[in-house]
């Protein structure tokens, strides 16, 4: 790649000493929990991505009106729709008893969403936040669909499940996090059973004409990326571990519109006065790393869409 000649400089979003890469699963897994599971945290993405709801996905926006209120809300449900609706296409079998697990499913809100509006499927939220996890547990409660959403803690990496449990394996911008991508689609192979499907979305390493490598480095540094690969890697990475038919889907257009939005929200958050007395300073290292995103996305520094995939039938 050609140097870059137009970098700005990234804010971390947890001590840097927390983000650094050290080898080790462990500290990544403690770096990740950082980045997420505190009620700061909980409370900014509610705020900035969920419209106050627990749904804190990266958008589809088809069809969407952006000014209207709960815009976000709506574009990030339209999204788990979507996975899913692909995923039941791949699928193939009787979707009424269709078992699926959510690896990496923050507050469970796509479980929640997908239980309310298919009423006959069960879920199972892989995630390794508790804060988070309690969250799902309520709201599942809440909703009347606890007997229908079973949540555990733990990790994708290691996933505590028998091999073949799951007609599909979903997972909707989380793998960006993993510690080892081809370790995490084996695992995610594991416990699918043979015929199943695979399919998740993600933020991706882009290979725009201009991004340096060390812009590259930079991001992955101060976001808990480990694995930064690009869609035909990831979608190589799937093949390697086991994965049949796998495609790629581009859908970066949506996610410069998510970044777009989440910098408005940051923005009227700031404007007026922070009513959820959300940290400060999380709220302008974000403002700041928002407008720099996208400019990012234009230039090439990111990707965003969904791979899907099938596991041989025997």
């Amino acid at each position: 790649m050609a140097p870059n000649t137009n970098t700005t400089t990234e804010a971390a979003e947890v001590a840097p000493e927390i983000y650094s890469k050290s080898g080790s699963l462990s500290k990544h897994v403690a770096g990740v929990k950082a980045q997420y599971d505190t009620s700061d945290k909980i409370e900014f993405y509610s705020q900035v991505m969920g419209d106050g709801t627990a749904n804190i996905h990266f958008g589809k926006w088809d069809n969407i009106d952006l000014d209207k209120e709960g815009a976000y809300g709506k574009a990030s449900e339209q999204m788990t729709d979507y996975m899913f609706d692909l995923a039941t296409s791949l699928f193939g079998g009787d979707e009424e008893k269709l078992t699926y697990v959510d690896l990496g499913s923050g507050t469970g809100a796509a479980a929640l969403r997908l239980c309310q509006k298919h009423p006959n499927i069960k879920a199972t939220c892989l995630n390794l936040c508790e804060e988070q996890n309690a969250l799902a547990v309520k709201a599942a409660k809440e909703a009347g669909v606890d007997d229908r959403i079973t949540v555990v803690t733990g990790t994708y990496e290691e996933a505590p499940f028998e091999p073949d449990v799951f007609d599909v394996a979903f997972s909707q911008d989380a793998f960006v996090h993993a510690f080892s991508k081809k370790g995490t689609f084996m695992e995610a192979l594991r416990i699918t059973k043979p015929g199943g499907v695979f399919v998740f979305c993600d933020l991706m390493c882009g290979s725009g004409e201009g991004v340096s490598e060390e812009e590259l480095k930079t991001f992955a540094a101060t976001n808990m990326v480990n694995d930064w690969l690009s869609p035909e890697e990831n979608v190589k990475a799937c093949v390697e571990a086991g994965w049949i038919d796998v495609k790629f889907v581009d859908l970066t257009a949506d996610i410069r519109i998510s970044f777009q939005l989440m910098l408005k929200k940051v923005e009227k958050i700031i404007a007026d006065g922070n009513p959820a007395k959300i940290d400060e300073v999380l709220l302008e290292s974000y403002r700041k790393n928002l407008a720099n995103r996208i400019v990012q996305v234009d230039r090439g520094v990111f990707k965003w869409g969904v791979v899907h995939a099938k596991k041989p039938a025997n």
